[in-house]
């Protein structure tokens, strides 16, 4: 329990305010705790409604006769939603900077002085496109240990790995390169291709469901966030160190859970028909249950050769299962 602990501290501190932090270790150490008991567990309502604020517990409702419990939010999921929140109030708070040193250059002027054009920001928002892509040129070009990706978006072209028009990768010049992307690109022969033009470039791709956010990550100094998927939209650079460590953090817990992408497996020819049905609906998300009303079998049946498609395909789990399918063209 205290890795749990101390991962949680490596992932939100800095980042969370410290005693909004310290509630939300006493909950995620018990893992969670009735929704009645919960105002004497932490000492007050007002902490309990302070941590449901905060989007790091909800309240889960009753089911089969058990009361509901006071949850703790996944902490990747609490990282996301506390940045988004943080990069609201960046926007915000440059918006008001550029605001003022506005006025500044424009007072400076007219009383005749040359206004300093240096400010040094921790955020910076990027909206000009080629700009945008100076700086990414640029950043891909300075990187010396390790660049990270994270997209919920195919790349462009050239690709980079992180969806934005780019200098060749760093991984040309030995530097580590891993990227993350979103599974249901898998469902795209395009953008399949792109991924698997990406890792022929020596770069790490995984695979991973849902995925929240767009980010590169340089040597664990710089953070680029693109706005959207479009280049035009702009990026928000961050060189706060609290703020790409935990970035860094979000990435690593993310990299765990992911699938490798275009490696191991079988290359599934000669499976049975019966299989590659099964396999088909699988993808497709039905539980074991439906499937077996889908192809008129008994669940047992099903499972049978379910566990058969894990072997033979070098599966672990009903995900990465479905990642294999996909690359070896075993479903549409």
């Amino acid at each position: 329990m205290r890795s749990l602990e101390e991962k949680a501290v490596r992932l939100l501190g800095g980042v969370v305010e410290t005693e909004t932090l310290r509630l939300y270790l006493r909950l995620l150490v018990v893992d969670g705790c009735p929704a009645e008991e919960a105002a004497d567990f932490f000492g007050g309502a007002d902490e309990v409604e302070k941590l449901i604020r905060a989007g790091m517990a909800q309240v889960r409702k009753p089911a089969a006769g058990l009361p509901a419990r006071l949850m703790p939010v996944p902490m990747d999921v609490v990282l996301q939603h506390t940045l988004a929140g943080l990069a609201r109030q960046a926007l915000a708070d440059y918006e008001r900077l550029l605001g003022g040193y506005q006025r500044m250059c424009a007072f400076a002027s007219s009383a005749g002085a040359e206004p300093d054009t240096s400010v040094g920001q921790l955020a910076r928002l990027i909206t000009d496109s080629d700009e945008v892509s100076r700086l990414t040129s640029t950043l891909l070009g300075s990187v010396q240990r390790e660049w990270l990706t994270l997209s919920t978006h195919a790349p462009t072209e050239p690709m980079d790995g992180a969806g934005i028009t780019a200098t060749p990768s760093p991984a040309g010049r030995g530097a580590r390169c891993r990227a993350i992307y979103d599974d249901d690109l898998l469902a795209e022969t395009a953008a399949r291709d792109k991924l698997e033009a990406i890792a022929e470039t020596g770069t790490e791709v995984r695979i991973l469901p849902r995925i929240r956010m767009s980010l590169g990550l340089a040597d664990e100094g710089i953070a680029l966030l693109p706005l959207t998927s479009s280049e035009t939209a702009g990026v928000l650079l961050v060189q706060s160190s609290v703020i790409v460590g935990a970035l860094w953090e979000y990435f690593e817990l993310l990299w765990e859970r992911a699938i490798p992408f275009g490696g191991g497996g079988s290359n599934g020819q000669g499976l049975p028909e019966i299989q590659i049905k099964i396999l088909r609906l699988l993808v497709q998300g039905l539980s074991d249950e439906a499937i077996a009303q889908r192809v008129n079998l008994s669940l047992t049946t099903v499972r049978r050769h379910i566990k058969a498609l894990r072997e033979n395909l070098g599966s672990e789990t009903r995900f990465q299962l479905g990642v294999i399918a996909v690359q070896h063209g075993l479903v549409d």
